[in-house]
């Protein structure tokens, strides 16, 4: 599996596999990708970049979602915490931002 999304106000592509890394690809420069980011350790299955702001998301199957800046920190996760009231979360087969 491997996910393409086009960045239009940034000029970039964001490449993600399934072998759990993201590369970030300047439109301008076709050689090699300018920044690569180990998000997942094999288990990648979802990417999702928003619209508006300079943030993506990604999800594994291992139940964590992370989200980074297009800069490639890591912004947070989100995960399943065994609490009284938590909902538990599965694996992430698709993401989307709000509109």
């Amino acid at each position: 599996m491997m996910q393409l999304c086009l960045i239009v106000g940034f000029l970039q592509i964001v490449s993600a596999s399934q072998a759990g890394d993201i590369q970030f690809l300047d439109i301008r420069n076709h050689s090699s990708a300018y920044l690569t980011i180990e998000a997942h350790r094999g288990s990648l299955t979802a990417l999702a970049v928003h619209r508006h702001a300079p943030i993506i998301a990604s999800g594994s199957a291992k139940q964590l979602i992370k989200v980074f800046s297009l800069e490639g920190d890591q912004l947070g996760t989100i995960r399943y915490y065994p609490t009284l009231m938590a909902q538990k979360i599965g694996s992430v087969s698709c993401l989307n931002f709000h509109p």
